[in-house]
């Protein structure tokens, strides 16, 4: 077991002040017998005070220089590695740094905010690091710092490193933050994340404060140590960092999972196309039927039926919804002539209601069978094919992998469709949202809880994109559906663009139905002075994310 503390803390414009708090408590951490100590971003003068470059250089630290150095003087003293945070001077220019100091007073690790948030853009410039990941007595770690956190890129390029553990080093107002991508971050890549963050008020006339919540975090999303939200404070907790060496979630290894092949677009994006055309907003409903067979089809129908009068005008079915899973691995050919039989009567709803769904099927060509996603149109037409691309376990018997995630141009909108075990790779859904898509069918099954409380919450937060989440009725987890809309920029409270709502349908249901917003897709800006999902990103730094065999990769 490895002890871990977070030092969470307010700052004031006074650098010897905040040199004396940090080492306070460093003090109590160590006293705790911590073996790593964490401190949030920009602890040596707090970026809220920061108004240009000139100021940021001014009040700026070098690399090593006197504030670290005090910071190393006390790891050695406690025989402990600390992580900090702070402003770095580099020659003309600023960045927003985090360092880990180890008992020898070496700095191990130097990394660079990658996006700076907001006004942060004025004077910090992106960081030029890379994505290091330095191997410790008691694991693997790196770094991320706050704003980075908002997009999966860099956590994802850690993990693939083989990192145990990511330290996120935070200056942050916004809830959204500790309360959903922190914890995300962890679930969505199994390893364990320690984030130490700011309280008390944030400066420059900002409104409201700085909002604590320090914590850490196992790969399963147990929050095992938490700070309230106003304190200055250390919280700590004994960790085992070999379990984040465990990625197998329902059956399937999640990182075996991946197809590096088809995530081109997250190192050389293709521009988002336009989505000018189409509704602002748009009905969808996620329907749930029971059973398999034709009785499951029967209640699928009569549900289209009641979300159209409802207002829906875009269906999602469950993953595979008709089919016994067993009974398609048994006679995978028959499942496909069925699957046609299924079609054939969503296909007749979609066209007597004018209304367009998906729904997915066991699919034959030739002499292959498909897990596909059918877009059915409102005329009773097939409107688009996605062959399921990151197929488990489970289907591997018959199932053939796809070759593209796509998005559909439809009269609503642009739409993308994930089916059963893609829902798990956070990869396709933001290739689909660099395709340019509005909303995403996804027609799957819950897994674990923190799928429906985290993961596609987060999934539609960093993208920007609607999701319309159907799970099937003998899911592991006894949620129901769900259905995530973003919101406009800019929201209030300030962050709530960042954290969108989730309606979730009663598990015995027979369908949920929600408006959600096509427009807000359009614009990924999250924060002033052009701070974007996707145009802020650094795809030269994700290069890994498209090695067929990544460092630490375990194929």
């Amino acid at each position: 077991m490895t002890r871990i503390a977070c030092v969470q803390l307010s700052l004031v414009a006074d650098e010897a002040a905040n040199l004396e708090k940090c080492l306070g408590l460093i003090d109590a951490a160590a006293a705790a017998r911590a073996e790593l100590v964490v401190l949030p971003e920009m602890s040596n003068w707090s970026g809220g005070l920061v108004r240009s470059r000139a100021e940021a250089i001014e009040h700026g630290t070098t690399i090593p220089g006197p504030f670290l150095d005090a910071l190393a003087e006390r790891a050695e003293r406690h025989g402990c590695f600390v992580a900090a945070g702070v402003i770095e001077r580099l020659g003309g220019e600023a960045f927003i740094t985090s360092a880990i100091l180890a008992p020898d007073r070496r700095i191990v690790l130097k990394y660079q905010k990658q996006i700076p948030f907001s006004a942060q853009r004025v004077w910090a410039s992106p960081g030029r690091t890379g994505n290091p990941v330095v191997q410790l007595p008691f694991g693997r770690v790196g770094i991320y710092i706050c704003a980075d956190g908002l997009v999966p890129e860099t956590a994802r390029a850690l993990a693939l490193q083989g990192a145990h553990l990511l330290l996120n080093t935070l200056h942050s107002g916004g809830a959204d933050e500790t309360r959903l991508h922190v914890p995300a971050r962890a679930v969505e890549n199994r390893v364990w994340v320690a984030s130490a963050n700011k309280v008390g008020e944030r400066e420059l006339g900002a409104i409201g404060a700085y909002c604590g919540g320090s914590q850490i975090v196992s790969p399963t999303g147990e929050i095992v140590a938490r700070a309230d939200d106003h304190s200055d404070t250390v919280v700590w907790a004994d960790v085992d960092l070999t379990q984040a060496e465990d990625k197998v979630l329902g059956g399937d290894d999640i990182f075996l999972l991946r197809r590096p092949e088809c995530y081109r677009a997250l190192v050389a994006p293709p521009g988002l196309p336009d989505q000018t055309r189409g509704p602002a907003t748009l009905g969808v409903a996620a329907l749930q039927p029971t059973g398999y067979g034709d009785s499951a089809v029967d209640e699928a129908v009569r549900a289209w039926r009641e979300a159209a009068a409802a207002g829906a005008k875009l269906m999602v079915l469950p993953g595979f919804f008709p089919y016994e899973p067993a009974a398609v691995a048994a006679d995978p050919d028959g499942a496909a002539a069925d699957g046609e039989r299924y079609l054939a009567r969503l296909r007749e709803v979609a066209r007597g209601t004018a209304t367009w769904g998906v729904a997915s099927m066991v699919e034959r060509e030739g002499d292959r069978c498909f897990h596909t996603g059918f877009l059915v149109g409102h005329r009773g037409e097939i409107a688009g094919r996605y062959r399921q691309v990151h197929v488990p376990a489970a289907l591997s018997a018959w199932a053939t992998p796809g070759s593209a995630l796509e998005v559909f141009d439809t009269p609503i909108g642009r739409i993308g469709i994930l089916c059963g075990a893609d829902a798990l790779v956070p990869e396709a859904f933001r290739v689909l949202a660099y395709c340019g898509a509005q909303v995403i069918a996804l027609a799957s099954q819950w897994r674990a809880e923190y799928e429906i409380d985290l993961v596609m919450p987060e999934r539609a937060a960093e993208n920007r994109v609607n999701i319309v989440f159907a799970r099937r009725f003998d899911s592991p987890v006894s949620r129901g559906s769900a259905i995530i809309g973003v919101v406009p920029y800019p929201s209030e409270p300030h962050w709530k663009v960042r954290s969108p709502d989730v309606v979730e349908a009663r598990p015995g249901a027979r369908f949920v139905v929600s408006g959600i917003n096509l427009a807000a897709t359009r614009d990924k800006t999250i924060g002033p002075q052009g701070c974007d999902l996707m145009a802020s990103a650094l795809p030269a730094e994700y290069g890994i994310l498209a090695e067929v065999n990544p460092r630490g990769s375990r194929e």
